[in-house]
């Protein structure tokens, strides 16, 4: 008889569990497309400054695609709970997942931090962040938004910056 109600609270705690993770599934997919949508709305114009430094490594594959690698690193600010997207205007939104940190699956859970000088990879403080994806085309845009909160998690900032590629001559050959 004892167990019966320990039965019914262990069965509610599991369904009350799953629905939960289905909520927090549907909000990081919310705030996946809300950066998607933020990303292509700017058009691609840059921010003026940005606190860090980039790169764009693009290295051609066997099958012909191309896998890209957008590195930023070298942060000149504290940066805490950083997000980020790179998104390709050229491809379809609703079709194509982007290349993106901290916004869905374990990632929403975890928080990327970089503060200047310093890393420490087990309390998540990273001295670079990476996006990697992969374009079927030899030339491409990438329209990238990353958004960071102060030290003290109030104030958060975002910044946008474009990386383009385009394949030379000499690497179609090499």
């Amino acid at each position: 008889m004892r167990k019966f109600p320990l039965w019914c609270l262990l069965c509610f705690l599991l369904l009350t569990g799953c629905g939960d993770a289905h909520k927090e599934e549907q909000e990081s997919i919310k705030n996946y497309e809300s950066y998607v949508d933020a990303v292509l709305n700017n058009k691609g114009s840059e921010s003026k400054i940005i606190p860090f430094d980039y790169k764009l490594s693009v290295f051609k594959q066997k099958d012909n695609s191309y896998q890209y690698e957008i590195i930023i690193s070298n942060p000149r600010v504290a940066m805490y709970n950083i997000q980020a997207i790179a998104v390709d205007p050229a491809l379809d939104s609703n079709s194509n997942v982007y290349p993106c940190l901290g916004l869905l699956g374990d990632d929403a859970k975890t928080s990327f931090n970089m503060i200047p000088y310093q890393a420490n990879g087990a309390r998540n403080f990273v001295s670079k962040i990476f996006l990697d994806g992969i374009s079927e085309h030899d030339q491409f845009t990438l329209q990238v938004m990353v958004t960071w909160k102060d030290s003290k998690l109030v104030n958060t900032s975002r910044v946008f910056f474009t990386c383009n590629y385009a394949q030379k001559d000499n690497e179609a050959n090499g």
